[in-house]
């Protein structure tokens, strides 16, 4: 074990999706612990920064320009001893070294082995690709790589006051009744359309959900998604009482309605993430992606998977030709055995009413 170093700044390189940062929680509250006292600096794209803050300052929350030099001059000019780099990229790892860090531990692959004073290998199989090991276990495994213990595999975010409020203000706008189930579907996904389980399919369900448990839904959606939910939402018999299809969102925001809700359905995405730090019951509908990579051993959770010859691929798109064959690791999944698990949840937390037949407004 490498022991604590004394000093300057440290940089803790955040992953670039937003499920990984969350999945990174952990390791970031064991560093932050084991480095009291000295100032850590939280590197990353705007999303991956909205998505862990607020944390610190502003100060202390660096969105990093484009250009490699560029981005390796704004940390030069803060000073940095130790860079802990989270994302495998090389790219990363070249910042922190043009930076003047002292030191740079991360996971020695993509090539920057050489950069790196602290490295970890990756675990591999027996044919040299590289294991499936869930992302929590592998960022704690590069902290503690540093002497950091970390206390609880829990993700745990932070959420601003005055996203509390907006949450509260919209819900109440929608006419919300919080004595009923509030459940939230997430049917987009940045990573690709093998992720997706198809709007048609999201829609049969929220009607189930309305109307055998009296459910309230929230259709979810980041601004280049609006147009899956508008599908969603056309495609529904009943209204659902918000739809983000036609008005703005953000990770604040998405993070307080998570917290205010009973329970979320949602692709393999960092919503789903997002929904296990706030403390909700979750149902994952995996397609393309092996689970075990995005493993969080969260009691309140139900996955849904089929398992076909073809999957887990880890494809953005399906490489099947069309036919019977294509998306079938999504499209074999019904309605009828999602409703399942999302209605054995909300059972268990209590939350089912007599059905109702209106909805809010769009």
């Amino acid at each position: 074990m490498i022991p604590m170093a004394t000093g300057g700044s440290i940089a803790i390189f955040l992953p670039n999706w937003v499920g990984d940062v969350v999945m990174a929680t952990p390791a970031i509250s064991a560093l932050a612990r084991h480095y009291a006292g000295r100032r850590i600096i939280h590197v990353g794209k705007p999303v991956a920064l909205a998505t862990l803050g607020p944390v610190a300052g502003p100060e202390d929350m660096v969105a990093l320009p484009t250009g490699v030099r560029a981005s390796a001059k704004r940390l030069r000019q803060i000073g940095i001893d130790l860079a802990v780099l989270l994302p495998n990229s090389f790219r990363s790892a070249l910042i922190a070294r043009l930076a003047g860090a002292d030191r740079l531990a991360g996971y020695a692959r993509d090539s920057r082995g050489w950069l790196l004073t602290d490295k970890r290998l990756p675990p591999r199989l027996p044919n040299g690709s590289y294991k499936p090991i869930s992302a929590v276990d592998y960022y704690i495994d590069l902290a503690e790589m540093l002497g950091a213990n970390c206390i609880s595999r829990d993700l745990s975010l932070p959420i601003e006051p005055q996203q509390e409020c907006a949450a509260d203000a919209i819900l109440a706008a929608a006419g919300v009744d919080r004595d009923r189930p509030v459940v939230m579907l997430n049917p987009g996904a940045s990573f690709g359309t093998s992720k997706m389980w198809s709007a048609e399919r999201y829609a049969a369900l929220a009607d189930m959900l309305v109307e055998r448990t009296g459910a309230q839904i929230i259709i979810n959606a980041a601004p280049a998604e609006r147009r899956i939910a508008g599908w969603v939402a056309r495609a529904m018999r009943t209204i659902p009482a918000i739809s983000f299809a036609e008005r703005n969102n953000s990770l604040g925001l998405l993070k307080a309605l998570l917290r205010r809700c009973d329970l979320l359905v949602t692709n393999d995405t960092g919503a789903r993430h997002l929904a296990a730090a706030a403390g909700i019951a979750i149902v994952t509908i995996f397609g393309s992606t092996d689970p075990e990579w995005a493993k969080i051993d969260y009691p309140r959770e139900r996955i849904v998977r089929e398992n076909v010859e073809c999957s887990p691929c880890q494809r953005k798109l399906c490489p099947q030709p069309a036919g019977p064959e294509y998306h079938k690791c999504l499209e074999l999944i019904s309605p009828e055995k999602v409703y399942t698990a999302a209605e054995e949840l909300l059972e268990e937390s209590g939350r089912i009413v007599a059905p109702i037949r209106t909805g809010g407004l769009q």
